[in-house]
This record gives structure tokens, sequence and C-alpha cells, in this order.
């Protein structure tokens, strides 16, 4: 091809792309659409392809010059380092999370569905013969809990309090990741530990003191539930942008579900460092039960409060 075919050939596509460049040092690249940013992406590719073939077949030439300028220019638009401006975090938590939440809320609605299915499952059958215990905790758990003393004196609170965070951190990061196994691992994690926390709780009911038991486990269990409820639903997530990819490309999908997902986690991990300092400092208070369970009924209506701001936004619009 002569060097004037190629010009008069991929001159309406330079144009396009100079106009889409010029628009953005304008108004910036959020001004372009979906199917905008695209193509703008195409032209991009096309023009760095045409400047690597005219360099090749038309050494010399002027058209390499003002290719070069397309490219380049582009180039730091696609590729610009964003400053970093910590007054995004706040709005992240403050509507960015919300509006999430709210987003994939049957998500966590379905993670939340299956833990209190492993947690009931399980508080019957020990209800029924305690010894079923067993096949949801851990024998040594089992063992530390001395049911002829006083609630206060029944737990081994730090042996307890530490398995049960680290236990929780460890349900919610492998509720997130497992999601890549189409969720049938994420299932797994949230039954299984909602039927943990369900033999406990039938133990506690037969031999022990439910009262003092909420008030130890309830406080800083509110969020750190919450917090393994999203991580499920981020698990969940990440499933269905492997399983069903819609209009994406399967790989893009996935990218896509994950980017999704980790928006979510930003949210558990904030949660699981509140519930950790309200268990290190607030539950081993030695106060009435009933002033700790005030406080988690609390601590419930602020995560609801939160959860709806969404809501309170678009009421206040309209």
């Amino acid at each position: 091809m002569k060097i004037q075919q190629f010009i008069e050939k991929n001159t309406p596509l330079w144009s396009e792309f100079k106009a889409l460049t010029e628009l953005i040092d304008k108004k910036g690249i959020k001004s372009l659409g979906s199917k905008q940013l695209k193509r703008y992406l195409y032209l991009f590719r096309r023009s760095s392809h045409q400047l690597a073939y005219a360099r090749t077949h038309y050494p010399g030439s002027e058209v390499i010059p003002y290719i070069n300028s397309l490219v380049a220019i582009s180039h730091n638009h696609i590729y610009s380092v964003k400053k970093y401006d910590f007054s995004e975090i706040g709005e992240f938590f403050k509507f960015g999370l919300p509006n999430s939440i709210m987003r994939y809320k049957n998500y966590i609605l379905i993670a939340t569905a299956v833990f209190l299915f492993g947690f009931f499952l399980s508080w019957l059958l020990v209800a029924a013969n305690p010894q079923s215990a067993a096949y949801f905790m851990p024998e040594d758990m089992i063992q530390g809990i001395n049911w002829d003393a006083n609630t206060s004196e029944q737990w081994d609170y730090p042996v307890m309090s530490s398995y049960i965070m680290t236990n929780n951190i460890s349900v919610a990061i492998k509720a997130f990741v497992l999601g890549i196994t189409l969720g049938i691992g994420t299932f797994y994690i949230l039954f299984f530990n909602g039927a943990l926390l369900g033999a406990l709780t039938g133990l506690v009911y037969q031999k022990g003191n439910p009262l003092g038991y909420w008030s130890l486990i309830l406080p800083h269990g509110i969020l750190e539930l919450t917090a393994i409820f999203i991580a499920g639903g981020a698990g969940f997530i990440l499933a269905l942008s492997i399983l069903i990819p819609k209009e994406y490309s399967r790989k893009h999908s996935i990218i896509k579900g994950a980017k999704e997902a980790t928006g979510l986690m930003l949210g558990v991990t904030v949660f699981l460092i509140i519930a950790g300092i309200i268990e290190g400092f607030f539950t081993p208070i030695d106060i009435y039960p009933v002033y700790k369970l005030v406080f988690a009924g609390l601590t419930l209506l602020m995560i609801v409060a939160y959860f709806s701001i969404p809501y309170f936004r678009s009421s206040v619009k309209n």
C-alpha cells in the first residue's frame, strides 16, 4: 500500500480519534459514555498498530509524527496515574458502601439465609441430642466450657474470644475467596459456621445461662455476623460473574465481579476491626448482661440506619 492510500484510508479514524481526545481534554474521560469509551479504546489500539506499520513501511514520512502525537496524548489519558484523594475514602464509606450493599442486597440476603439455615438446623439437632454438637464444634471448644461455674467463670473468655474472632475473620475471607468454586465453597463455609454457632447456642440453652451467653456474643457479634453475611454476598457475586458473564467475555466478567465484590470486602474489613475493638474493650466489662444486650441492640439499629442511607437520600431528592 502506497503512503497516500494509507493516509486516505485511515484519516477518518484519526479524525474521530482526535475529536474524542479533545473532548476528554475539555471535559475529562468520564464525559464519555460506555460505547464512546469502548470506541476510544479501539481507536487507540488501532492507531498504535498503524503507527508501528508506518514506522516499518514509511520511515521518514510526515504521517509518523502526526499519529505518534495522537497516540501519546491518548496514552496519557488512558494510563495516567490518578492522584490519591483521601476525601474519596470518606465518600466511599459515607455513600459508596451503603449504595453497594443495597445494590447487591439479594446476594447478601442469600448468604444470610444459608448461615441461618445452618444455625437453626444444628440448634434443633443439639436440642434433640446434645452429643450432636460434636459434629459441628471442635472438641477442645466443647471441653473448654465449664457448665457448672457461674456465668462470669463459665467461659475461658480470652481463649473463647480469640477462637471466635480468628474464626470469624477466616470465615469472612474464605466466604469471599471461595466464590471462585462457583459458590459451592461459599455455601459450605456459611452453612458450616452457622451450624457451629447454632450448636454452641443449643448447648447453652440446655446447660448454661442464655442471658449471659448472648451478652458475651452479641455486642461484637452483630458486626461480625454482618461482615460475614456481606463477605458471603461478595463470594456469590464472584460466583455469578463466572457462571453468567452476560454481555461480557468470561474474563472481563470475572474482573468486573471481582472489583464489585472487593468494594464490599473493604466494608467487611472495617466492620471486623470495629467488632474487634468492641470485643477487646467492651465485652469483657463486668456489668449487668442486660446493658450489653442494649448496646448490641443499638449496634443493630446503627447498622440498619447506615444501610438505609440510599433510601434516605432518594427520599430527600423526591
